[in-house]
């Protein structure tokens, strides 16, 4: 009886067990006591087996047996386990594109993460008959590049540039230039978006900025939408499901509802719902997270593969979160090679200790776990992207701020780069990822900056801003400031804030450096900045301090430090003319003319450029002044120089060229030649379409500002419905600057609405006219508040247009109150410059009678004003008779009428026509 029992005991154990050798024991002994004991062990044991099958196959089915080791494997576009369906238009599009010997060599995909735009981009390059398509691997540009330089290629060629974003903007650019050279190649770019990543490309490579600016054209961008046409969510949910249970050889984990799903959820989440209704778990209800759940069914293979690889307390809870930890880490950082991986496995929570062979190991594990393409030693991570975004701010959010530091502190720049570009991705679909960009940059805020500047252009508005609030009170190496601040892009709406943040460190921190030329070098720096972002009298501070000390540095040699101070004047010019400082504003810009013509004499090639900025400028501060005869032959003599730069480098001096243009087509309307006005001005306009569609981040202002000259220009012609139009742009374009930057473009938009309000009037808009007149009015009185030097004649033109705008809609009181305040404030100015503000206060005093004329009210007291603005005219007309001969008769017969008006005649009433404030640029050395 002990030997049965022992049987029973051990089969027992066996079954407990699951042991294979016990079962061998069991077996052997059942065999020597087979004799009276046979039948009944026998059958015990076959019930036993039947029951261990059966629980076998449930512990298959539920661990998923059929499963690839990686279930996220699944929902990668190379597995396409789910056939692709829809986007038949998209489709058709790049077929057409690719037909068409004519068309751009190149086409951008832009769309949200899951949307399918990888999928997409390989189902189009499989189905093209007749082409070799290339994948272009991150960082292999200049190889396929030179493959096409050197004619090693197919007839036909199509390259697929994903992720095209990232890339080095500078490769990037010369491979589609080389591309659109070779003939029978297009290049397809996928990305998330076409911001101004893309829209600034060429400014990467100035050898061929033209040729990119061509190629980069909103035309050549398609958006791939979340919805895919003609099928439903809930059609695309049950193909994948049905896709999924095929491939994994089971049914779906009972039934799956179907309805409320909306017609926008991204593909790639429908997929991981279908996934998930085949693998078992929530449904795909709004309460729960469908990636987090896809991930926590992921986790099985993570734990299996450390168990295979022996890795120390494998299976253990505690090691589950380790392993959880280890992938989140990888995927936010990666790694370009062993050394970082090993360093990747010690920043990891747990793992900072470890032994290295425990740190190998763990290595080890994490490059069999997602082995990356190509044979290189970077380090693959989890994919699809949106489920490593979805880890990698759930792993951070969880962690203590200890931990957090210990992760992201003195990252590579690439590991830096990739930390940012997750997180910023992540924003869109994850609570918690805002926090963990404002984490990720206090953790190492020099490192992530430069990171910040290589990939802010990607995520506009949100890198940037929270940079610089670290920066500004962050205590910083000196050198490392210097060398970044004089890094930052020039211009740039996106970087300038930090541009501001780093030079003022530089110059204000105890230790900053105080060499005579360093100072001096950054102090021009800084104020070149400072104005960018709208701090104009702490520019004009530092403009101040840096002349003179390049002053004191020709003195001591001035070979050596002449081109500094031409430069540091001419720029000094424009900070005074910027604060209403115009007549010391004209000495400087003359001062910075004679010092540039001094170097072209001794080189022209070298300073050329800089003698045609400097005269530029020199004839806006004429203008304002009001030596308008002046202004135009030296404003000629501008334009003429950059075209002869232009026609030897049009990528180098377009910019330059496109400045010039604008500003004299202003010069030409002052002095009354409208007709030519508006040919130049049409010119300028369609240079900096030009140069927006390369670059918008950094002329996205000058083609405001071109636009709002060109609207007046429009109008002086009679063009009333274009120019209005034109002037709704320019108010649309100078919002959105404001929405970046109040401080740098407030002074702008007022000049626009100004502006806009006019031309609502004249084509009889009259009530929207007032409020938007208001509005221009409201602005120019807070920038009066702030710098009444500077602003003060803005105010003034602002508030004669609103007295006409009152009058229009019969608000006699205000009318007349806002008429004689814009004498008033006229008055004043011409009290300190009458050449510059005799015209203004002329048309003021003509608009009083106006004003009145609409209002039917005359008196002596508005005769007389209009009297003394004919007068003026008159003198006017008389050294300028193309700006003001036609104005002087018009005001004359605004006084006939107005007498005519007091014996009750009431003939047609001339109008005196608004001043149009345009601010034309001035260039910055």
């Amino acid at each position: 009886m002990l030997v049965p029992a022992a049987v029973a005991a051990a089969a027992a154990w066996a079954l407990v067990t699951d042991d294979k050798p016990v079962w061998t024991v069991v077996a052997g002994v059942a065999a020597a006591v087979v004799g009276a004991f046979a039948p009944s062990v026998l059958e015990w044991v076959r019930i036993a087996r039947q029951r261990r099958e059966r629980r076998d196959r449930a512990v298959a089915g539920a661990l998923v047996a059929e499963l690839p080791e990686s279930v996220v494997w699944l929902l990668r576009p190379q597995a396409a386990v789910v056939g692709f369906v829809g986007r038949g238009w998209l489709l058709a599009a790049l077929d057409r594109w690719c037909a068409d010997p004519d068309a751009s060599v190149v086409r951008l995909l832009v769309g949200a993460g899951g949307v399918g735009k990888t999928r997409l981009g390989r189902h189009f390059a499989g189905r093209l008959t007749g082409w070799e398509c290339w994948p272009v691997a991150p960082g292999g540009e200049a190889t396929v590049a030179g493959q096409l330089e050197t004619g090693d290629r197919p007839g036909r060629l199509l390259l697929t540039v994903d992720y095209a974003e990232t890339r080095d903007p500078q490769a990037l650019a010369h491979l589609l230039c080389i591309a659109q050279r070779a003939g029978g190649v297009r290049v397809l770019l996928l990305a998330r978006s076409a911001g101004l990543w893309w829209s600034s490309l060429s400014a990467s490579y100035p050898p061929q900025a033209h040729l990119v600016d061509a190629l980069t054209l909103p035309a050549n961008v398609i958006e791939v939408p979340a919805r895919i046409e003609d099928y439903t969510p809930q059609q695309i949910l049950a193909e994948a499901i049905a896709a999924f249970a095929a491939r994994l050889r089971r049914r779906p984990a009972g039934d799956v509802p179907l309805g409320g799903l909306v017609p926008d959820v991204p593909v790639l989440r429908l997929h991981a719902q279908a996934l998930l209704a085949v693998l078992g778990g929530p449904r795909g209800d709004d309460r729960y997270d469908v990636l987090a759940e896809v991930l926590g069914h992921e986790a099985r293979y993570w734990r299996h593969r450390a168990r295979r690889d022996g890795l120390p307390g494998a299976g253990e809870p505690h090691a589950d979160a380790v392993l959880r930890r280890l992938v989140a880490v990888a995927a936010l950082l990666g790694a370009d090679n062993r050394e970082q991986a090993m360093e990747l496995v010690r920043r990891v929570p747990g793992l900072g200790g470890a032994q290295p062979e425990v740190v190998n190991g763990y290595a080890d594990w994490l490059y069999g776990l997602y082995p990356a393409a190509g044979t290189g030693d970077g380090l693959g991570t989890l994919q699809p992207d949106l489920l490593a975004e979805n880890l990698a701010v759930a792993v951070l959010s969880e962690s203590p701020p200890a931990e957090r530091s210990r992760i992201l502190q003195g990252l590579a720049p690439g590991q830096a780069v990739q930390a940012l570009t997750v997180l910023s991705r992540a924003r869109s679909h994850q609570p918690d990822a805002a926090e963990m960009i404002d984490v990720a940059l206090a953790a190492d805020l020099p490192v992530m900056t430069e990171a910040v500047l290589q990939v802010g252009l990607q995520f506009p508005g949100m890198l940037a801003s929270r940079a610089v609030t670290l920066l500004v009170t962050a205590e910083l190496d000196p050198g490392w400031v210097q060398r970044t601040a004089r890094r930052v892009p020039y211009p740039s709406i996106e970087f300038g804030q930090i541009a501001v943040a780093l030079t003022t460190h530089a110059l204000t921190a105890p230790s900053a450096e105080t060499e005579s030329n360093d100072r001096a070098s950054l102090l021009a720096l800084h104020a070149l900045r400072l104005a960018e972002v709208g701090r104009r009298a702490e520019a004009l501070e530092a403009s101040q301090e840096a002349v003179d000390l390049y002053r004191e540095l020709v003195d001591g040699n001035r070979d050596a430090y002449l081109p500094d101070l031409a430069t540091s004047v001419n720029n000094h010019a424009v900070r005074l003319a910027e604060v209403g400082r115009r007549a010391e504003a004209l000495e400087a810009g003359q001062e910075a003319v004679d010092l540039y013509r001094e170097l072209v004499d001794g080189n022209r090639d070298a300073y050329l450029p800089d003698l045609a900025m400097s005269v530029g400028n020199h004839a806006v501060g004429l203008a304002e002044v009001g030596r308008r005869a002046e202004a135009l032959e030296v404003s000629q003599e501008a334009v003429d120089v950059r075209r002869e730069l232009v026609d030897g480098n049009r990528d180098a001096y377009l910019p330059d060229l496109a400045m010039s243009v604008n500003n004299h087509a202003v010069r030409l309307a002052e002095v009354g030649r409208r007709a030519e006005a508006l040919e130049v001005s049409q010119e300028a306009v369609d240079l900096y379409r030009e140069l927006v569609d390369g670059n918008r981040d950094a002329y996205l202002p000058d083609l405001a500002t071109s636009v709002n000259n060109h609207a007046n220009r429009l109008a002086e012609v009679g063009r009333q419905a274009e120019a209005l139009e034109a002037g709704q742009e320019a108010v649309d374009l100078y919002r959105e600057l404001v929405d970046g930057n109040r401080d740098a473009y407030l002074p702008d938009l007022a000049m626009s609405v100004n502006n806009h309000a006019v031309r609502l009037a004249e084509v009889g808009r009259r009530a929207e006219a007032l409020e938007v007149s208001q509005e221009a009015v409201d602005l120019r009185r807070e920038l009066v508040d702030g710098n009444r030097d500077a602003y003060l004649p803005n105010l003034a033109a602002s508030v004669n247009n609103h007295a006409v705008r009152l009058a229009e809609v019969g608000r006699r009181a205000e009318a007349l109150e806002a008429s004689q305040e814009a004498v008033d404030v006229r008055r004043e100015l011409v009290d300190g410059n009458r050449d510059a503000y005799l015209p203004a206060l002329a048309t003021s005093l003509w608009n009083v009678g106006y004003v009145a004329r609409i209002l039917e009210e005359t008196s002596e007291q508005i005769l007389d004003a209009v009297a003394e603005g004919v007068r003026y005219f008159h003198e006017l007309a008389a050294t300028e008779p193309q700006a003001f001969t036609a104005r002087r008769d018009a005001a004359a017969s605004t006084l006939t009428d107005l007498r005519n008006s007091a014996v009750n005649q009431h003939p047609k009433l001339t109008p005196p026509g608004s001043p149009h404030a345009d601010e034309a640029a001035s260039d910055t050395a």
